[in-house]
């Protein structure tokens, strides 16, 4: 049970608002103008807090000729406002904020700043202007207005791939015509092309008004302090006299089924879709709400544990299937059931599957499972009260947004637990059988959508499926018992071994253990993730080694590992061994290596331990796993479909990599190619030899409990005593090159991807001015090609270099535009590169990126959790240096200016090679 899940519960559809710890931790009010705001002191994330403005306003408010401004007007919040006429994002990273957004949905429009220092007092006020300003303050100029429609245009351009192109069709009828339908939050093209800016104004003073707004602060902030700042700023905005009525959309009930056919050439293979839409009953009680959502819940966990259990036990008509009870907007939950077929078999599959899902609900959804799943949900009761003081500022402020946007009451974590441990007790069978049948057994809003790329391809008719699902609630069935008693992980004893050299790494406060099988161990205790103990262990050498003829059955291996289980349990009765466990075990079969990973609470490090042996010692796999992987796997491609993508992929191949035996095409040879006893070899060469791994251990695991584990479990996987290197196959081709490849892509689109690599020898300070090039190249491109030229919705700039005996070093910029545009933002991502490498940067702007980074670093030494020091552990295992050492990030910073930006970025483009390569749609 995840932290906060028992808080995050009462996070759905509660009518009340219940007043809690009105305190010096929590503070909660209504201003005279309407203004909601909710002030929370945590100390999750130390010296820092998450500032947001929440406003119960999106896209549903729009008449037909706004389709689209709430959202454009999202985008002018970053424009220009009266108190930061540059723009919000150029104060926010003047002062490192990095970490800031908006949302704009149907129902509302929400701002953030997140991760804001609060040392600083000037910053805290000025976050708070910023959410004042965002309120109602914005400039809205008409120059800046006509230059975001072109970024939004292409933003717009960029959501319109296959998922956006389905969601047209089947909108209209899962959301019966209403403006769900019809208010897809991006607008229309007409709209946006033609509204005036003073049509744009009227909205913003229609909607963004103090009564539909909440102010929210949660992190390490005097909340009383915080209040009175909020009741001073936010309190000299006036109420608004005769406001717009924020009115609620309703969703017309469909008395009979609709059934859509869903047709477009990128859909790969053909499915069926059942959803039920569910209006919620807006008269229950707050307790009675509660329970519905337990319910709920412990509905969708049952059901998905039964059916899986089904399918692991049969072998049905269908290749996969998800089914789910879950909100749908607000207001309205749905019933969903999604479902691939063999080829031909859709009717089968449907019949099959249906009546799987009756057999549950006829069967299962009773005391016995019921009780299964209180108990699985009380644990997490108690660890939420444990670990209240641990909360994640993000659960406190979906708690506030819900309690502002839907009067969801906000509850104190005590009160929490105490309500819903009160609620289960009372909990039956019956309650669950009658919710089940309160929304499933009518003809009532169904929505039935068949999707294919493929037009004439045979579906079932709208009556065949309603036929087929009153014949299942009807049918003669009989219980099927899959349930599973968890048996011991392990029934035999382990000798271990010894750990044979120590030595203490002072520069990290940790130890490398060296144990008489020859594994080294590196271990760094840490408590700060909580109770968490992380494990990994990994071997040069993976599939480079492996002949090329090899190759797919080691893919087999990748796709097969732990399908099957371990040791003598299957994968169903593993689940069950780590059923109220939280083990997360993990192993990979990688081009250059291989490895073992896990992490787990520190009260279950030894079951981790013991998991990590067994996948050493006693793997498990099945010949019938193997057999079905195959057939369905050739089954797909047999019947795959081929889209554009498919088409973009093979011609980047052919561009970028080298004829080679190692890279097999995926067909029906290479699935024949697969071998059982080879697939098993394989697992066992790459798995078989302790001495050639090295592992590493954080967390809160006490140094003599570690020191035992490892012992016992590390130091009883045999050696065979063999030192490996993997094996570089240089598969891409070598060489710059400049293509452009025209495809049948919708939408005007042109994709730029243009990529430097180099292998450079370079210092310290050379590798950090690398990273200030990406920064300084990310600015550029936003201002000219979004901002200026409004030619794409956002640019990104990779960068990253390696050290040691594979230097190297990569700059890439990729984004998405037009046709019409296209040529000319290629050419500007080259021009910028050029104007960079002979006239230089300022002084200044590299000590605004420099100040970023020294912001960025400060972040991550003061929150090094386990996969930090796992990594710092690595660090230490390959070169015996501190990753966190000043030497390789403070004083090298320190060199740092134009001039050597400058020198950098002309040695490393002048000599870089570069692969531009644009994919564009056909004129």
């Amino acid at each position: 049970m995840k932290r906060g899940y028992a808080l995050i519960i009462l996070l759905c559809s509660w009518q009340l608002i219940f007043a809690q710890e009105q305190g010096d931790v929590f503070r909660h009010g209504k201003l005279k103008n309407g203004l909601t705001y909710y002030v929370r002191h945590s100390k999750t994330t130390p010296r820092h807090a998450d500032f947001y403005l929440v406003q119960n306003v999106g896209a549903l408010l729009e008449e037909d000729n706004q389709n689209g401004l709430a959202h454009f007007l999202e985008h002018m919040a970053f424009n220009g406002s009266e108190s930061f006429k540059e723009g919000i994002p150029r104060f926010l990273n003047r002062r490192g904020i990095k970490q800031f957004n908006a949302m704009t949905g149907q129902d509302e429009t929400i701002y953030h700043i997140n991760y804001v220092p609060v040392s600083d007092q000037s910053l805290v006020d000025s976050c708070l202007l910023v959410l004042k300003d965002w309120s109602g303050f914005l400039l809205l100029n008409p120059v800046e207005i006509d230059k975001e429609r072109g970024v939004i245009f292409e933003e717009r351009r960029s959501r319109r791939d296959v998922n956006t192109r389905i969601r047209e069709q089947v909108d209209p009828y899962v959301f019966n015509h209403s403006r769900y339908a019809t208010r897809d939050v991006i607008g229309t093209v007409e709209v946006l092309s033609n509204f005036t800016p003073e049509e744009l104004r009227a909205y913003y003073h229609d909607f963004y008004r103090p009564d539909q707004q909440a102010v929210i602060i949660v992190g390490d902030v005097d909340a009383i302090k915080i209040e009175e700042k909020i009741r001073q700023m936010f309190g000299s905005i006036p109420k608004r006299e005769n406001p717009k009525p924020r009115f609620v959309c309703e969703i017309p009930d469909n008395l009979e089924p609709y059934y859509v056919k869903v047709q477009d050439k990128e859909i790969t293979s053909p499915s069926i879709i059942l959803t039920k839409r569910i209006r919620e009953d807006s008269t229950l009680s707050p307790k009675e709400r509660l329970r519905n959502n337990l319910l709920q819940q412990f509905y969708n966990k049952i059901m998905e544990k039964q059916l899986e259990a089904y399918i692991n036990a049969r072998d049905p008509f269908f290749t996969m299937t998800m089914m789910n009870h879950g909100k749908l907007v607000r207001n309205y939950n749905r019933w969903q059931v999604y479902v691939q077929a063999y080829p031909g078999k859709e009717r089968q599959a449907l019949k099959e599957l249906l009546e799987a899902i009756e057999r549950v609900k006829r069967f299962f959804l009773n005391e016995k499972e019921l009780k299964k799943q209180v108990d699985a949900y009380l644990p997490g009761l108690e660890e939420t009260g444990k670990n209240k003081d641990r909360l994640a500022n993000s659960t406190y402020v979906q708690l506030y947004q819900n309690n502002f946007l839907e009067g969801n009451p906000v509850l104190s974590v005590e009160e929490d637990v105490a309500f819903s441990r009160e609620i289960l007790s009372k909990l039956t069978a019956k309650d669950l059988q009658e919710w089940v049948d309160s929304w499933y057994n009518d003809d009532k809003n169904w929505i039935y959508v068949m999707q294919s790329a493929d037009a004439s391809y045979d579906f079932p008719t709208r009556d065949e499926i309603t036929k087929i699902r009153h014949d299942a609630s009807l049918a003669e069935l009989n219980a099927l018992d899959f349930d599973l008693t968890a048996v011991p992980l392990m029934d035999f004893e382990v000798k271990g071994g010894e750990i044979v050299k120590e030595k203490n790494i002072k520069m990290l406060d940790a130890e490398e253990w060296t144990l008489s099988n020859g594994a080294k161990v590196y271990y760094k205790f840490t408590k700060a993730d909580g109770v968490k103990v992380s494990l990994m262990g990994e071997s040069k050498g993976g599939m480079s080694l492996l002949p090329a003829g090899d190759l797919p059955s080691a893919a087999a291996l990748s796709r097969l590992m732990m399908r099957s289980g371990l040791y003598k349990h299957d994968m169903r009765m593993m689940q069950e061994i780590l059923k109220g466990h939280h083990i997360v075990p993990n192993i990979a079969l990688n081009e250059r290596s291989e490895g073992v990973s896990a992490y787990c609470d520190s009260v279950e490090a030894k079951m981790m331990f013991q998991i990590i042996y067994l996948f050493f010692e006693k793997p498990r796999f099945s010949r019938d796993d193997f057999d079905k992987f195959v057939y369905m796997s050739k089954m797909q491609e047999q019947n795959k479909v081929l889209t554009v993508n498919d088409t973009i992929a093979e011609q980047m191949k052919k561009l970028r990599v080298k004829d080679s035996p190692r890279l097999w095409e995926v067909n029906e040879a290479y699935y024949d190619a697969m071998n059982y006893d080879k697939m098993v070899a394989i697992y066992k060469d790459r798995f078989q030899d302790a001495f050639d791994f090295t592992f590493y251990l954080t967390g809160n695991i006490p140094r003599e409990e570690a020191r035992t584990l490892v012992r016992q479990y590390l130091g009883a996987i045999p050696s065979i005593y063999r030192k490996e290197q993997p094996v570089k196959h240089s598969l891409k081709k070598e060489g710059s090159i400049t293509e452009t490849i025209e495809a049948n892509l919708p939408d005007e689109k042109y994709y730029v991807n243009i990529e430097f690599s180099n292998k450079l020898k370079l210092k310290s300070e050379e590798d950090l001015a690398i990273d200030i090039i990406q920064l300084i190249l990310n600015n550029r491109y936003r201002d000219i090609i979004r901002e200026d030229e409004g030619g794409s919705y956002g640019v990104n700039v990779d960068a990253s270099y390696s050290k040691g005996v594979d230097a190297g070093q990569y700059l890439g910029v990729s984004f998405e535009t037009n046709t019409t545009k296209g040529d000319r933002m290629r050419a500007i991502v080259h021009e910028q590169i050029r104007k960079l490498v002979d006239e230089g940067v300022s002084d200044e702007d590299v000590e605004d990126a420099v100040l970023m980074m020294r912001k960025g670093r400060a972040s991550v030494l003061g929150n090094r959790g386990n996969a930090h020091w796992m990594e710092a552990l690595r660090y230490y295992a390959e070169t015996g240096k501190d990753i966190d050492s000043p030497a390789y990030f403070e004083k090298p910073l320190e060199k740092l200016n134009g001039k050597a930006v400058q020198a950098l970025a002309k040695k490393f483009f002048d000599s870089a090679e570069c692969v531009d390569i644009v994919v564009k749609s056909k004129e």
